[in-house]
């Protein structure tokens, strides 16, 4: 499903009110200030693929402001990424500031304030899903904020046109295929991310963050292997078991709590994949890494509060989210 929420029908002294209701609707609690006194245009065009919204925003010149009285009235937290299509866009959060050109993106959190800067026209493709989404890939997230990840940057010029197209299409394909492109977009943005935040890993948090950041995307591309384990890990890393744990540790998890929650999440959408469906669970276990059906199937009941098997039919039927 498509919604567009547009300035361009309402009369021009009731414009800019709109405008601050649309924003408040698609995204989070913001005040929003216009730049010029002449009639203000703006357009949200959205889509949604399971809890990921893409949505393209043209608008005259703003400033939008997230502050501390909104967020106490919060109802939900949010991540947020706005990748630059037109115009440059100023995100200002947690003591830093990314100027956005055509191509470049950067991320920002609902959960603190953050400013968004645009002198002049402008457009926008903005990604933006519950916190927690955001937080399963890159952790605390602090150190990722109003970063500038440059269009032209390696990982980084791929983002802009897969998203842009992903955005274009993802209401008019099957829930499947959208939520496989949608994983995708988040990899490439994570991706992204990584590579900027390897650059400037100078302090130690950061440096951290970073090594954090290569264990978990290394555990996503290795959970098949069945021998995949703490030590495994902190060898691929490069640094020792235990300070692999104590990085774990200081998130609130461990390394084995963290390597089954993510072949649990990855058996989930293998289940639901139509393309997966000549495939036995047993088959989808073991790609998954488990070795033992009946440990995956208790695991499983426990994560997501039915069978694998149940799980899978209502997933399919769409019962499930």
């Amino acid at each position: 499903m498509r919604t567009v929420l547009t300035t361009a029908d309402v009369a021009e002294r009731r414009r800019f009110q709109f405008w601050q209701d649309a924003v408040c609707d698609t995204f989070v609690e913001l005040d929003c200030q216009a730049r010029a006194e002449r009639a203000f245009f703006g357009e949200i065009t959205t889509a949604q693929c399971d809890g990921l919204h893409f949505s393209n925003v043209r608008s005259d010149g703003q400033i939008v402001k997230r502050t501390h009285s909104r967020i106490r009235r919060a109802r939900e937290e949010v991540m947020l990424i706005s990748v630059q299509v037109r115009g440059i866009g100023i995100i200002a959060q947690d003591g830093r500031e990314a100027r956005l050109q055509p191509g470049d993106f950067a991320c920002y959190d609902s959960t603190r304030p953050y400013t968004l800067n645009f002198d002049a026209g402008f457009e926008q493709l903005v990604l933006h899903m519950p916190r927690e989404a955001m937080v399963r890939r890159i952790g605390r997230t602090e150190v990722w904020t109003a970063r500038r990840i440059e269009g032209t940057s390696p990982v980084g010029s791929l983002v802009l046109p897969f998203v842009q197209r992903t955005a274009s299409i993802v209401a008019d394909i099957a829930p499947a295929t959208a939520s496989r492109l949608s994983e995708t977009c988040l990899s490439l943005v994570t991706a992204a991310l990584g590579e900027r935040l390897g650059d400037v890993a100078e302090g130690g948090s950061t440096a951290r963050t970073a090594l954090i950041f290569r264990a978990k995307a290394i555990i996503d591309s290795n959970l098949h292997d069945h021998g995949l384990n703490t030590e495994r890990l902190a060898e691929l890393v490069g640094i020792s078991p235990r300070y692999l744990q104590d990085l774990f540790h200081a998130e609130g998890t461990t390394v084995s709590d963290w390597i089954w929650k993510r072949r649990l999440d990855k058996s989930r959408r293998d289940l639901a994949d139509p393309l997966r469906g000549s495939d036995s669970i047993a088959q989808i276990a073991l790609a998954c890494g488990f070795t033992d059906f009946g440990h995956f199937s208790r695991r499983y009941k426990e994560a997501f509060g039915a069978s694998p098997r149940d799980d899978r039919a209502m997933l399919r039927s769409g019962a499930r989210g």
